[in-house]
């Protein structure tokens, strides 16, 4: 007896295999499905909900000694180390040092009121007045390159007096006899030489100069400059 077709039906066994082919090609795609979808994700920056975490920022300031004195305050790196004060008829100063190896000689002196006016430097950094704060203006270079009479070589230089000076309208005493020195002084428009004057809000109004000396073979003013840009007269 021949098999009878009904409608699009063939025999038996043919539908089993129609179905088994089917049912291959489904678990082909769903595979590729899940494939493709895993490599999106491992591709794809991941997206976190929830509750909000700080993440720390990848740059991170490096900490600061916070130089707390009667009448300022100011930061200074962290391997620094105040080193002593004077607090005499003729001397009010403090002093401070470095400390990290390799360059632990470098060194800042802060007077106050009793300024040192005769004290030359090699280099000089003005100052301005804001309030009770101060905002550092641009390093001069050795001063014997600018100085009338000033000379770099060494030798002929030692026999020079220290001589007045002025960079940016500011008046100051260039250190000409030491010119491979590297002390650096502070000074304002209009105040005498080494001063600037600044009035804080509850300690009254007070003369200050800096002098920073770098005896590092790559010497760093910027924390001369830090050193002044955060200072503030209380």
């Amino acid at each position: 007896m021949s098999n009878t077709y009904k409608y699009d039906h063939g025999p038996p066994h043919r539908l089993l295999r129609r179905l088994v082919v089917i049912l291959g090609i489904s678990v082909v795609i769903i595979v590729l499905g899940f494939g493709l979808i895993a490599y999106h994700a491992h591709n794809q920056q991941p997206v976190v909900s929830g509750k909000v975490i700080v993440v720390p920022q990848t740059s991170i300031q490096q900490s600061e000694l916070q130089v707390n004195e009667q009448l300022f305050t100011m930061q200074l790196p962290s391997d620094w180390k105040e080193t002593g004060s004077q607090n005499t008829v003729t001397t009010h100063s403090i002093s401070w040092q470095a400390t990290a190896k390799g360059a632990d000689n470098r060194y800042l002196t802060i007077y106050i009121d009793t300024i040192p006016a005769t004290k030359p430097v090699n280099r000089e950094l003005p100052v301005t007045v804001h309030g009770n704060q101060l905002s550092p203006g641009e390093l001069s270079d050795n001063c014997s390159d600018f100085t009338t009479g000033g000379t770099m070589n060494v030798s002929q230089a030692e026999k020079l007096p220290p001589t007045p000076s002025v960079w940016q309208g500011v008046n100051f005493i260039c250190n000409i006899p030491q010119v491979i020195n590297d002390l650096v002084g502070t000074g304002a428009v209009g105040d005498g030489v080494n001063t600037v004057t600044i009035t804080g809000p509850t300690g009254g109004t007070h003369n200050y100069f800096f002098l920073y000396t770098d005896l590092n073979i790559q010497p760093d003013y910027t924390i001369l400059s830090n050193a002044v840009q955060s200072f503030r007269a209380k």
